[in-house]
């Protein structure tokens, strides 16, 4: 009776997580999927190191171009949200940083990685039509 009880608690426990992290990527994902949707053109002309700073809103040396600074302006309200989702008390600076750092570098991924797919599937489709091949159809495979 009692393992019964524990199975049907660790299940709903479960699902909420998992419901929970599903909500959190799925904001990343579209912002992901909108910025690059947005700025494809931009994207495919520089090398991939040009989301960094965008993402981060800084750069070492020299300005943001004006596409950058969008798509910080993008992915800054997300980061804010996606933290006070996690966590509803205070964190300290350093535990923020490190979460925002995560958070971060998991949107640098995801659009380099949508920036690279879009450059093989025209490189190895160039007779696909354009509306086919634009990644607004494209659904991610499986989830961690």
């Amino acid at each position: 009776m009692l393992h019964e009880l524990f199975s049907k608690m660790l299940n709903t426990e479960t699902e909420d997580v998992v419901a929970f992290a599903r909500t959190i990527e799925r904001h990343i994902d579209e912002t992901s999927l909108d910025i690059f949707r947005k700025y494809k053109t931009t994207l495919l002309a520089n090398p991939n190191v040009y989301i960094v700073p965008a993402v981060w809103g800084a750069m070492k040396e020299g300005e943001l171009t004006e596409e950058q600074r969008d798509i910080h302006a993008r992915v800054s309200p997300v980061i804010r949200e996606v933290l006070s989702l996690l966590f509803h008390e205070s964190l300290t600076p350093p535990q923020e940083f490190s979460l925002a750092y995560l958070v971060r570098g998991l949107f640098i991924s995801k659009i380099i990685y949508m920036v690279e797919f879009y450059k093989n599937l025209s490189g190895n489709q160039a007779n696909m039509d354009e509306p086919h091949h634009d990644l607004k159809n494209v659904e991610p495979l499986g989830h961690a």
